[in-house]
C-alpha cells in the first residue's frame, strides 16, 4: 500500500529531523520514521470509519425531525442516507478488528466537523442520485462509497482542512491513501476487504530503514561522490533538503540494484520541487546525471534485473 514516493518522503523528513536533532536522535528519528510509515495504514482505517460516523450523526438529525409536529418527509428520507448501505456497515465492523496504534483520532471528537460535511455531500450529484433507491442493490452501495471517498479527497475543503489539523502528514500521505480507497472499491463488493496492516517484513518499510542507515551511515562517502563532479564545492551552501536528496539518491544508485537510475532521478527531482527551493530541481538533475556516469563508469553502480531498465 506504502507507494515508494511516500517511503522516499517519510525517510527524507526522518533524516532532516535526526540531522537537526544531532547524533542522540537519530535512533528516535529512526524508529518515528517507522511509526510514520505504520500511521499511514491506521489513517487509512479511520478514513473507512466515516460512513459509520457520519450516519450516527444523520441518523440523530433524523430523529429530531421525525418529531416534529409537521416532519418533512422526504429530509427524513434524505437523512437516512447512509443507513441503508450494508457495505459501509461491513466495511465498518471490519474496522473494528483492527486496533489503531499509530493515529488514534477517533471521529467521535471531531462531530463538529460533520454539519460542514454533511451539507457538501448532500450537494453532490451521486448523492442526489443514490438517494432515489430506497433498497440499492451492493453494486449501488459500492459506486456511492467509490464516489464519495473520491470526491471527498478530491473536493470537499471542510474535509481536506480537518484532515489537515487532525493528521500532520495528510498532505505527503493524501496522495497514496486516495489511491488505495480507489483500488479498494474498484474490486467486486463481495472481495472488498481492508487489506493487511504493514509490519517491518514489508519491502517498502525495510526500504525505508535502509535508506536511512544507508545515509547516516555513509554521509561522508557520499559527500565526497559529490565533490568529485562539482566545482567549488561547499555542502554549508546547499539547502539542507538538497543534499539530503542527493545523499537517498546516491543510497539507491549504489545499494539497490533493482531500481532504475532514471526512476531514482525523476523520484527526487519531483520531490525537491514540491519540499524546496524553486532552483532545486535543475540544481539535482544535473548534479544527479554527472554521478550517474561517472559512478557507472568507476564501476560503483551496479544494476540487474528491473534496474537495468532506462539505463
Amino acid at each position: 500500500m506504502i507507494s515508494r514516493r511516500l517511503v522516499r518522503i517519510k525517510t527524507l523528513q526522518a533524516l532532516y529531523a535526526a540531522q537537526q536533532g544531532g547524533d542522540s536522535a537519530k535512533a528516535q528519528c529512526r524508529q518515528g520514521l517507522l511509526s510514520s510509515l505504520m500511521a499511514t495504514y491506521d489513517v487509512y482505517v479511520f478514513l473507512l470509519e466515516l460512513p459509520h460516523y457520519l450516519n450516527e450523526y444523520l441518523l440523530s438529525k433524523q430523529e429530531i425531525e421525525v418529531k416534529k409536529f409537521y416532519p418533512d418527509k422526504e429530509k427524513i428520507r434524505r437523512l437516512g442516507l447512509l443507513n441503508n448501505n450494508s457495505l459501509a456497515k461491513s466495511i465498518y465492523d471490519n474496522t473494528l478488528k483492527h486496533k489503531r496504534r499509530y493515529f488514534m483520532a477517533n471521529w467521535s471528537e471531531f462531530d463538529e466537523s460533520f454539519p460542514a460535511i454533511t451539507d457538501w455531500l448532500f450537494l453532490q450529484d451521486f448523492t442526489t442520485d443514490y438517494c432515489v433507491f430506497d433498497a440499492p442493490v451492493s453494486a449501488l452501495q459500492q459506486t456511492f462509497l467509490q464516489e464519495f471517498y473520491r470526491y471527498l479527497l478530491g473536493e470537499c475543503e471542510p474535509f481536506y482542512l480537518f484532515m489537515q489539523e487532525a493528521y500532520s502528514a495528510w498532505d505527503d500521505d493524501e496522495y497514496t491513501l486516495d489511491r488505495e480507497l480507489e483500488k479498494m472499491f474498484a474490486a467486486s463488493p463481495e472481495t472488498i476487504t481492508l487489506g493487511t496492516p504493514y509490519s517491518k517484513d514489508d519491502d517498502e518499510v525495510k526500504m525505508a530503514l535502509t535508506l536511512f542507515d544507508l545515509v547516516v551511515v555513509n554521509s561522508e562517502n557520499y559527500e565526497e561522490y559529490v565533490r568529485t563532479v562539482t566545482e567549488n564545492w561547499d555542502p554549508g551552501r546547499i539547502a539542507i533538503i538538497d543534499l539530503l536528496c542527493l545523499k537517498l539518491a546516491l543510497a539507491e544508485f549504489t545499494s539497490f540494484p533493482h531500481v532504475p537510475l532514471k526512476v531514482t532521478i525523476n523520484e527526487y527531482l519531483d520531490i525537491v520541487r514540491e519540499y524546496s527551493t524553486p532552483n532545486s530541481g535543475r540544481f539535482l538533475n544535473g548534479v544527479l546525471d554527472k554521478l550517474r556516469v561517472s559512478l557507472a563508469d568507476s564501476g560503483v553502480i551496479v544494476k540487474s534485473g528491473r534496474g537495468l531498465r532506462d539505463k
